[in-house]
């Protein structure tokens, strides 16, 4: 494939929240663990982040997570990347009765952990003894803790949940 060519993947998502909807739902169908073509992925990433590049700075109002109010989205390809590559490697794990969350550009992971735990520690997620989930960011980001509960943070930043293939397979 011409390292070119356009498919125009996100023509009319004017959003971040509607990019990143429509990223998810392609990247299920055009992944090469998948049955996808790495080419065809390639070209979804690159496009991918040029839509989200378009969105730099700007405002909408927030609606996902069930937030309300305006929101800022700055954009940070880095960032982008590195969450979209842990999503990928955990939810390729295909661990059986776990949960996969996406709040802001936090990964979270609950369910029947304790017996993958040592699965979940050698991909990089650390335990958070509050919140008894696991948990994974990018980079070395320190802040103090959130007093409100996993609830108010997923409002807060917007919420997207997974669930691990086996799980799907075995409740179709």
């Amino acid at each position: 494939m011409n390292k070119n060519f356009s498919t125009n993947y996100f023509v009319g998502a004017t959003t971040v929240e509607e990019i990143k909807a429509r990223y998810r739902r392609l990247a299920m169908d055009l992944h090469p663990d998948r049955g996808g073509d790495a080419e065809a992925m390639k070209v979804l990433n690159r496009e991918y982040h040029e839509a989200l590049r378009k969105c730099h700075g700007t405002t909408a109002h927030k609606t996902a997570g069930g937030g309300e109010g305006e929101h800022t989205y700055y954009y940070n390809e880095a960032v982008e990347q590195a969450v979209i590559d842990k999503l990928t490697e955990i939810l390729g794990l295909s661990l059986p009765n776990i949960r996969v969350m996406l709040v802001g550009t936090w990964i979270w992971v609950d369910g029947e952990t304790k017996p993958v735990r040592d699965s979940l520690k050698s991909h990089g997620l650390r335990w958070h003894h509050k919140r008894e989930m696991w948990y994974w960011h990018a980079g070395s980001y320190h802040k103090r803790q959130s007093p409100g509960d996993f609830n108010e943070l997923a409002a807060k930043y917007g919420y997207r949940e997974f669930e691990s293939n086996k799980r799907q397979k075995l409740e179709a």
